[in-house]
Formats: structure tokens, C-alpha cells, sequence
């Protein structure tokens, strides 16, 4: 499932300095609750048009083929942008936008809308990019390149994330498929 892409720009050096920060380290990547921040609270640091900020993988837990990436994703255009998908250079059965809803979560069906020049958080408990049926773990220490793909087809690359031991949201796993029994799981897997 894993498809051919080339990688763009890596972020910026405040992105991977933020996202290695101490203080970080084993939180929850903020409050699932707060999704959207006006353009004069976050700074752009890229020329393509969505960005992100202290983004993180979650590095593998033992015995889950699944993991899950978090960041503040900043839409630096004066159009809404439309992500509808996404991949990785990983190798995966499925790469899915997910959200949590009354709990439990599940793949987002409409994808996700960032407002013209605002930003979304993807946090444990809300709105994260989800890969499923990893073929390898992902270490801590390790890092991925995402590609991000808008609705009108244009592909965003998000280069270097780091992968972080870090707690899970509180959420449940519902029924996600052929993918095993994932409602037996407890939240940290995720």
C-alpha cells in the first residue's frame, strides 16, 4: 500500500526543535477539544500551502500494528484546503484521517477542512492521522515523511516527523475491520 512520492522541502529547523522539546515529551500533544486557533496565534514556517507544528508520530506499542500522528497543521493560503488523504514511507496496510466521536474513534468520512490562514490540531482523543497494519514498528528516535493530498489533488509533503513515546487519548476503537479485535485493546495501543 505504500505509494511512490517525492519528498518536498524538510520543515523547518523550529519544527523539529519543537517537536523534540523536553516538555513535550510524554504529554498529549494539548487539548483534543481546542481544534482550530486563528492565523495570529501560529507562525507560518513553509512555502507550500499547509505546514505543520510540533508534530509528532507515536512510536509503536508492543503487540499493535497501528500508530497515529499529531500536529498543529497550519493552512498558509487565504483558501480553505481539503485534506481528503494521506500516505506515508512506511510500510502499511491503510492510512486513514480519523476522528473521535463520543469516545470512539473512527475514519473522518469527509476528511478534514482547514480554514483559509488558520490551523487544526490533530490530538490523542480528537481529529489524528491514523496508520494501520504497520509491517515494522516505529521506533522512538525514529522519523517519517507524510504526504499529505488536498481535494483538488495537490500533494502537500510534511518531511521528518519524529516518533515520541506519548501518551494515548481516551478514546475507544470500535469495530476497525479486518484489522483484528481493536475494541479489546486499552487506549495506550492507539
Amino acid at each position: 500500500m505504500k505509494k511512490s512520492f517525492v519528498a518536498g522541502a524538510v520543515l523547518s529547523s523550529a519544527l523539529v526543535l519543537g517537536a523534540c522539546s523536553p516538555a513535550n515529551q510524554n504529554d498529549s500533544a494539548g487539548d483534543p477539544s481546542a481544534t482550530s486557533t486563528t492565523a495570529s496565534s501560529v507562525v507560518a514556517t513553509s512555502s507550500e500551502p499547509i505546514s505543520a507544528e510540533n508534530a509528532v508520530v507515536r512510536a509503536s506499542v508492543e503487540g499493535s500494528d497501528m500508530t497515529a500522528v499529531f500536529a498543529t497543521l497550519v493552512n498558509n493560503t487565504d483558501e480553505e484546503l481539503h485534506i481528503t488523504a494521506f500516505d506515508a514511507d512506511v510500510d502499511a496496510q491503510s492510512f486513514e484521517l480519523h476522528e473521535v466521536v463520543n469516545g470512539v474513534m473512527q475514519e473522518k468520512p469527509d476528511g478534514l477542512v482547514i480554514p483559509a490562514g488558520e490551523s487544526v490540531e490533530l490530538a490523542p482523543g480528537g481529529d489524528h492521522l491514523m496508520i494501520l497494519g504497520l509491517a515494522q514498528p516505529i521506533e522512538a528516535g525514529d522519523a517519517i515523511n507524510l504526504v499529505l493530498t488536498l481535494e483538488d489533488g495537490t500533494e502537500v509533503p510534511l518531511d521528518a516527523i519524529p516518533a515520541r513515546t506519548i501518551a494515548a487519548g481516551d478514546e475507544e476503537y470500535g469495530n476497525m475491520g479486518d484489522m483484528g479485535d481493536m475494541s479489546e485493546m486499552d487506549h495506550e495501543s492507539h
